[in-house]
């Protein structure tokens, strides 16, 4: 155990194994020196609830986000690494915890490296037929973020006025990246 968090660099495969094994929760994050599409490398974060990966993206170093896939990052680790993963633990009760603290007073939960503000902006229509196999509650969840979306409103003004949990927000996030209807520029 690091002070920062539980050393995993003994291969992310091998690691998200035992993490799921003994249902782990967390951030778990490497820098990556190379990585195809960034130019100095960047920082790969991956989110664990009970053991199950439900979110990962990369960050470059101006604080920029992708969406990447646990495979590719597998493959990447073990062709180039094993690369130095932290995995830093957060307990039931603190999910909880933060589940249930308003998104004014909680912390961002993907840290940015630099002083430039994220600010999403809508690039393409968010087709309802793209969502067919979504429930009604998970339709309305990713329209309420998107419909959020301005070109000026930073992803903080976002997670405090949306009416859900900054962990929820950023997922939506996400989906709407992986989806091409949204980037993400820093001001």
């Amino acid at each position: 155990m690091r002070n920062d968090g539980i050393d995993a660099s003994v291969g992310l495969a091998f690691s998200l194994g035992l993490f799921k094994r003994y249902q782990q929760s967390g951030l778990l994050r490497a820098e990556i020196p190379r990585m195809p599409g960034f130019r100095k490398g960047c920082t790969a974060f991956l989110r664990l609830v009970n053991g199950e990966v439900v979110s990962i993206y990369l960050e470059d170093k101006e604080g920029l986000r992708t969406s990447s896939d646990k495979e590719t990052l597998c493959r990447l680790d073990a062709e180039k690494g094993p690369f130095e993963w932290v995995l830093i633990p957060q307990s039931a009760s603190d999910q909880q915890r933060n589940a249930g603290q308003s998104a004014a007073s909680s912390p961002p939960a993907f840290p940015y490296t630099t002083r430039r503000v994220p600010v999403p902006k809508i690039v393409a229509p968010l087709r309802e037929e793209w969502l067919s196999n979504w429930t009604p509650q998970q339709k309305d969840m990713l329209f309420t973020i998107f419909n959020m979306i301005d070109g000026t409103r930073t992803i903080e003004d976002i997670r405090r006025m949306a009416p859900f949990p900054p962990d929820l927000v950023d997922e939506l996030l996400q989906i709407l990246l992986q989806l091409k209807v949204i980037v993400i520029f820093t001001a």
